[in-house]
């Protein structure tokens, strides 16, 4: 800062503004940086916990049932391979669907468990897990997918079973012999950076 000597005017240079300027920006580069590493970091951790939360419902699935939670469309992709690229989108989220009736019993595909009607022999599936409404992809009145929090679908796998059962084991189907369960985690083309449960 400089003083004028004909007055008592202080004033700043214009190169003491531009260092205070560039400053600051670096300060908010690094502010925003960080912000972006935790929301990320966030982001998984949350994706961490609904795969565990999965996997534990799969297994209260299975003590009642005597198997873990599958159908034609958890049978139909694989988590090796196609899961990767060549499985269309829409096997991936009928797959992930699948899994969502068998876990909560929701059939009607509301959001909500269905309830067993009064007068009626018919009993409500049981429910091995609930959701928050920003853990479904519901844009109106049916769920179409259980979403990540990057707004994916996880996804879900039981081709590697069904070949043990018909007995050809086949590694290329799948990690796990039981079920494969994951997340891209928004990075679809890199798949050691997805969130599994292998």
């Amino acid at each position: 800062m400089r003083i004028n000597s004909g007055g008592s005017r202080a004033a700043f240079t214009l190169v003491e503004l531009m260092v205070v300027i560039a400053i600051l920006c670096s300060l908010m580069t690094m502010v925003l940086g960080v912000q972006r590493y935790a929301q990320s970091k966030s982001r998984r951790s949350r994706t961490e916990a609904q795969i565990a939360a999965f996997s534990a419902a799969a297994e209260a699935y299975k003590a009642d049932n005597g198997s873990y939670p599958r159908g034609e469309e958890t049978d139909a992709i694989a988590s090796v391979g196609e899961a990767a690229g060549a499985t269309t989108s829409s096997a991936f989220t009928d797959s992930n669907l699948a899994l969502y009736v068998l876990l909560t019993g929701d059939m009607d595909l509301n959001g909500k468990p269905d309830s067993t009607e009064p007068g009626t022999a018919q009993t409500a599936a049981p429910t091995y897990i609930t959701f928050a409404p920003s853990q479904l992809a519901k844009p109106g009145d049916k769920v179409l997918f259980m979403r990540d929090p990057w707004g994916k679908a996880f996804g879900y796998s039981t081709k590697r079973a069904k070949a043990i059962q018909a007995g050809a084991d086949d590694a290329t189907f799948g990690h796990n012999v039981t079920f494969d369960l994951w997340s891209t985690a928004n990075m679809d083309d890199k798949e050691k950076a997805w969130i599994t449960n292998w």
